[in-house]
Formats: structure tokens, sequence, C-alpha cells
């Protein structure tokens, strides 16, 4: 391949790697904030838990407290049956005194159903407060083996940016600029191999005179550059063993 081509290949080949390296690095620190994240969903349901069983509590205090007061107004009104002497008022203070029994039961229902609920959150509050636990146990090893994997990721990445610096250099500045604009275009493969007359980048057919002039030109230091007319891409010819068809 001819000179420059040459150095736009072997950018490539260290952009490319970088472009890996990177987004290795990206998903490594999402899986941290992801975890973050976890133990801070499962805080808030705690306290949200936690919040359910101060309001029942605070209920279930009130209807005990409800209760404890009609089971005063029930035996007030049976020590009244023992005072009274007319049927027709005894009737009605019995009928008062089962209305009121019936009303208690209902609240002793009540009472133990928030009992129910507070012991079915609180078991629940205790799961939640585990897997937060196992979540931050899990996040601290995963930071500490993200901090060595990153560590020596960022070192490789400093040392092939300080690479591609030095190809960069000696890369024409237009041709540069170009290649910069075609790998962030074409997903970061910008420099691609004409094989059988066909552009290994969009798989497309290239004129059969660009193939001619493509394969004529290659490895001359001042070889023209060819663009592939379909993708843009930057088209190179390998030089391949007698025999072999190339259209």
């Amino acid at each position: 391949m001819a000179t420059q081509i040459g150095l736009l290949a072997a950018l490539q080949e260290i952009d490319q790697r970088l472009q890996q390296k990177e987004r290795v690095l990206q998903e490594l620190r999402q899986q941290v904030t992801a975890i973050a994240f976890e133990i801070e969903t499962k805080q808030r349901e705690a306290e949200e838990q936690q919040q359910r069983i101060s309001e029942w509590e605070t209920q279930r205090r009130a209807v005990e407290g409800q209760l404890k007061e009609e089971e005063s107004k029930i035996k007030e009104k049976r020590v009244r049956l023992n005072r009274i002497r007319n049927d027709r008022e005894l009737m009605a203070l019995r009928r008062e005194i089962d209305s009121l029994k019936e009303a208690n039961g209902k609240l002793e229902d009540e009472a133990l159903l928030l009992i129910e609920q507070i012991e079915k959150e609180k078991s629940q509050v205790a799961q939640t407060h585990a897997q937060i636990e196992e979540s931050r146990a899990r996040i601290a090893q995963q930071t500490a083996e993200t901090a060595t994997q990153t560590a020596t990721l960022e070192a490789e990445i400093q040392r092939e940016r300080a690479e591609r610096d030095e190809i960069a250099r000696k890369v024409d500045i237009d041709l540069h600029a170009r290649y910069e604009r075609l790998f962030a275009k074409r997903g970061g493969l910008v420099i691609v191999e004409l094989r059988a007359g066909t552009c290994q980048g969009c798989h497309m057919r290239i004129p059969p005179h660009m193939c001619n002039q493509l394969r004529s030109s290659s490895g001359q230091d001042n070889a023209p550059l060819f663009q592939c007319p379909h993708c843009g891409r930057i088209l190179y010819w390998r030089t391949e063993p007698e025999g072999t068809s190339h259209t």
C-alpha cells in the first residue's frame, strides 16, 4: 500500500482499538453506576415500607384506644343493667350493649389486620435491608475490580494515543481531516480493501476503470487516493497471488 494509505490504515487500527477500550471503560463505569442506582432504589423502597409501618402503627394505636373506650362504655352499661327494673328499658340497653359488642368485634378485626400488615411489612423491610447489604458488598467488589481494570485500560489508552499522535503527524493535514470525518460517519471503518471489484466496506461493485487505476497505482509513493463512489471510504489494493481474480 502507498505510504499515506499505510499510515491511515495504521491510524485506523489504533483508533478502532481505542474505540473498543473506551467502550469497555464506559461499560465498567455503568456497571458500578447501575449497582449504586439499585442501592438507592432499595433504600427508597425501605423508607417507603417504614413509612407504611409507621402509619399502620398509628392506626393500630388509634383502634386500640377506641376499643378501650368502647369496652369502658360496655362495662358502664352492664353496671346499669343491674339497676334497671323496667323490662322495656332493660331490653333496649341489652340491644345497645350487643350493638357495641358487634362494633368492638369489627374494631378487633381491624386491629388484627393492621398487626398482620405491620408484621408482613417488617419482614419485607428486613428483606430489603438484606438486599441493600448484598448490593453494597457487590458494589465494593465491583468498584475494586473496576478500578484495576480501569487503570490497566487507561494506561494502554495513553500509550496508544501517544503512538497515534506520532502516526497522525506524518499524515497529510487535509487527508487526516477527511479520515476523521469518515471515521465518525462510517462507524470507525475508513480504509477498506477493494476485493474482486467490490468495496469491502459497503460491498458494492466499483466501476472497472477505477479498479484498474487503483490496481496500477498500488504501491506508488504518490499514488492518488480512490474513494468508493457508494460509501466514500478510501480504497486500497491488496496484492494477491497470481491466478486470483481481481474483478
